[in-house]
């Protein structure tokens, strides 16, 4: 999967990095303390019933591992340039 890859040369790919990890460790933690899940104001999200439909399959532990597995695979592949690009 990342045998034709190599590191970046941009270093603006280690700021996206950044973000996308901050951003999907956020909505792991956000999953994983339950906070997602209590209405404001009376009234719950849709986005929170769906993530909650899922959490009740998963599991909240697995679901919030997903989140951040993927916000690393997402860093990842911001990060990594393929062999063939000369930046």
């Amino acid at each position: 999967m990342f045998k034709n890859k190599k590191l970046s040369k941009n270093p603006l790919h280690y700021v996206y990095a950044m973000i996308w990890l901050v951003l999907f460790g956020s909505i792991a933690y956000y999953v994983y303390s339950g906070a997602a899940f209590k209405p404001e104001n009376g009234k719950i999200h849709l986005v929170a019933i769906l993530i909650a439909w899922v959490v009740e399959y998963l599991g909240l532990t697995i679901t919030s591992l997903l989140f951040l597995l993927y916000g690393i695979y997402r860093a990842m592949i911001t990060v990594l340039a393929d062999v063939k690009d000369n930046l």
